[in-house]
């Protein structure tokens, strides 16, 4: 829908509220891409979008579109991690590596769900580092070279 409907544009449920595993308040929203099982063929074709025009508005028509066509199509060869994309100097980053875990809420509408997730920070060698930070900068022209990745995997024993 978010690719058809909303060029490209997140949905709410695209969006957790950060939260740390013992509870407490909402720390900060995050905004998450959702990984493919194996999609180093679309983050090259991401590479090549950008690299072939200088003009950002090109790289997001190309980009929605190869999107739409190959990653989005359809839902069963995602895998279960999440990547979020933060500044080098963030405090929430940095924290969220410090305690290795936290608690995120996902909400749509009325459709609310909530995990306990591992987090960890990845190299920029990682292809989930790299589907990430392509896929960012599909919509960020400003985005900078030097960035944080972190992926976080759910604790499926610590399902609400």
């Amino acid at each position: 829908m978010s690719m058809r409907e909303m060029a490209g544009r997140p949905l709410p449920g695209m969006r957790a509220g950060l939260y740390s595993i013992k509870g407490g308040k909402e720390q900060a929203q995050l905004q998450f891409l959702i990984l493919k099982q194996q999609d180093a063929s679309v983050t090259a074709e991401l590479q090549h979008i950008v690299r072939k025009t200088p003009d950002p508005t090109e790289w997001a028509k190309n980009g929605l579109r190869i999107l739409a066509e190959r990653y989005y199509q359809d839902d069963f060869n995602f895998c279960n991690k999440i990547t979020a994309l933060f500044s080098v100097d963030s405090d929430v980053a940095t924290a969220l590596v410090t305690a290795g875990e936290c608690h995120l809420k996902f909400k749509q509408d009325s459709v609310e769900h909530s995990f306990d997730f591992g987090v960890s920070m990845l190299d920029e060698t990682n292809v989930d580092y790299q589907a990430t930070w392509w896929h960012n900068r599909l919509f960020n022209p400003t985005l900078p070279g030097k960035v944080i990745v972190l992926e976080f995997v759910p604790r499926l024993d610590a399902v609400d």
